[in-house]
């Protein structure tokens, strides 16, 4: 790998290890659908990262930053959603506490759940403003080149760490299952306030 990859790759993970609203997605939903809806939440983030990737080297990233309205407009378009799928979560606390499960959604609506949920994460677009264009240069590489390269790398990085996330996340869930309302309850609030959180943090930056 090149070097700069590599620091594209360092800049990613610290990024992606940050908790957020990709994450908590991935833990309510690895909790609430088991193994199936861990992998259809890990692989629907994966794809609106590699989506990201795109965005950024196509220059849209750059047309928000000239028109800032239309980053506020998709910050507050994000924290809608997002709070909307956490006062979901919490409220199926009271679907049916007495279940040995709560009803999950479907892996397809998991999966696009969670595509929107990262191509709303305000913490993606400042990473691609911030850092992104660094590493996309005209004298090395094509630009589809480069384009797939960071992709691969993002989408990987996702993979890895969301998957671990989501895979101790089954475990656990496995572990206390009698207690979903609770789980419910706290993956629900979780989702809300990291919405709030990074909403909050993006709009003053």
């Amino acid at each position: 790998m090149a070097p700069d990859l590599w620091i594209y790759f360092l800049a990613v993970l610290a990024v992606i290890l940050l908790p957020g609203m990709d994450m908590a997605f991935v833990m309510a939903s690895s909790l609430a659908g088991g193994r199936r809806g861990a992998t259809s939440a890990v692989l629907g983030i994966a794809s609106g990262g590699a989506i990201h990737v795109v965005v950024g080297a196509t220059g849209m990233a750059a047309l928000m930053v000239v028109f800032p309205q239309l980053f506020r407009a998709m910050l507050l378009l994000g924290t809608l959603y997002l709070l909307w799928i956490g006062w979901s979560i919490w409220r199926s606390a009271d679907a049916a506490p007495s279940q040995e499960a709560v009803a999950a959604p479907s892996n397809g609506a998991v999966y696009r759940r969670a595509v929107t949920t990262c191509l709303l994460n305000p913490k993606a677009y400042a990473f691609m403003f911030a850092l992104f264009p660094a590493f996309v240069r005209s004298d090395a590489r094509s630009l589809f080149a480069q384009t797939l390269a960071l992709g691969l790398i993002t989408a990987g990085t996702q993979i890895v760490v969301y998957g671990t996330v989501a895979a101790l996340a089954v475990r656990t869930r496995a572990v206390i299952r009698a207690r979903q309302s609770l789980i419910a309850r706290a993956m629900g609030g979780m989702l809300i306030v990291s919405a709030l959180l990074t909403a909050t943090q993006a709009w003053a930056g």
